[in-house]
């Protein structure tokens, strides 16, 4: 006679940031006003997206961003797409 043991993990994660530059105050020129803009790895954190998508909604110009030195996307117009869905 032959047991079978079943084993269950459970995962849990957490992501962590903390340089201050990857997050600043900008004014959007779309949204018209001074929003908080992070670079796209720290957008998809906050937005609760991947990455991937944050960049797909740049592409399809749904997401605002401004280019300096770096690429910074506006976390309010990530919000307003999510509360359309």
């Amino acid at each position: 006679m032959k047991e079978k043991t079943e084993i269950e993990i459970e995962l849990s994660e957490t992501i962590a940031y903390t340089s201050r530059d990857e997050r600043s105050e900008v004014f959007c020129p779309r949204c018209q006003m001074v929003v908080v803009m992070a670079v796209p790895h720290v957008a998809s954190i906050l937005a609760e997206m991947s990455e991937r998508e944050i960049y797909r909604r740049i592409v399809a110009d749904e997401a605002h961003v401004v280019e300096t030195d770096r690429l910074l996307v506006c976390l309010s117009s990530l919000t307003s797409i999510r509360q359309e869905k």
